[in-house]
């Protein structure tokens, strides 16, 4: 999984119909309640994943202000070959969401995790993620980015660019309405791991062969992504279908010991989400 639960389109699918109105016309915030049920066909943590193959369902339910502050809990469960759908734990986030105006729209935010179980997840050594996103919204192409940090035994720097179109589709019925969003994104990071090799010596003039481990941090393209969400939503009520494909890079790995290397692989998943808004 990502950083937003990670892969609930209905946070985004409302955004997307705020775009496809006036460009002239801000939008007036107000008190909602949201709640979605979100179904992954394939977990991963920037195309990181486990080796069990796991789906996950999370349900979520948040509350906005009219003052643009906004909290949500999602509701984490996991499902595989040797795990029946289990409850593995709950993030909760809290944030500020920006008037959105003309051309620009964002957020700030931090989430808590709170996992049952830490060796099911591949991101649960995760603690706690703060961070912003800022988009520009225009009529070519949208530009969204973030900066996130992430908190577990070290902390980690994120950041994130993506690029979307939204094609937005009215069917004539009033306050019903469909949407393409095509999507692409790329994540990078820091990451930390030891590094151990060989050099030469002389010490007291006899050559020496010693191994030295160091430790290294590197801020590395951690994955791309590919995904078209499709969005409908009548009245309060809203559903989305989501395929992506992901690309891994920058696995780490250690020689010798796949137990403590990165897996992962390009991977094709599907999100699929029904949601209401009151």
């Amino acid at each position: 999984m990502k950083t937003h639960i990670f892969f609930s389109a209905m946070i985004l699918a409302m955004p997307f119909f705020s775009k496809g109105q006036n460009s002239n016309e801000k939008q007036a915030q107000k008190n909602e309640i949201s709640a979605s049920v979100n179904y992954q066909s394939a977990l991963h943590y920037f195309g990181r994943t486990d080796s069990l193959q796991s789906s996950g369902l999370f349900p979520m339910v948040g509350f906005q202000s009219s003052t643009g502050l906004y909290v949500q809990g999602n509701f984490i469960f996991v499902n595989n070959k040797s795990l029946p759908l289990t409850y593995t734990g709950t993030t909760v986030e809290a944030g500020y969401r920006f008037p959105q105006s003309e051309h620009f729209s964002g957020n700030i935010f931090l989430t808590e995790f709170l996992y049952k179980d830490k060796s099911i997840l591949v991101q649960s050594a995760l603690k706690s993620q703060t961070g912003i996103n800022l988009n520009y919204l225009n009529g070519i192409v949208n530009i969204n980015t973030g900066v996130d940090l992430k908190f577990s035994n070290q902390t980690d720097v994120g950041a994130t660019i993506g690029l979307d179109h939204l094609f937005l589709i009215k069917t004539g019925t009033p306050g019903v309405a469909f949407a393409i969003d095509p999507s692409a994104y790329a994540y990078f990071g820091t990451q930390k791991f030891s590094n151990t090799y060989f050099e030469n010596k002389s010490v007291l003039g006899i050559p020496v062969t010693q191994q030295t481990t160091e430790q290294v941090t590197q801020f590395n393209v951690l994955s791309y992504e590919l995904s078209v969400p499709l969005v409908w939503v009548a009245g309060k009520f809203n559903a989305s279908v989501t395929p992506a494909y992901t690309m891994p890079r920058n696995l780490i790995t250690v020689a010798g010991r796949p137990d403590l290397s990165e897996r992962g692989k390009n991977l094709f998943y599907v999100t699929l989400s029904v949601g209401v808004k009151l």
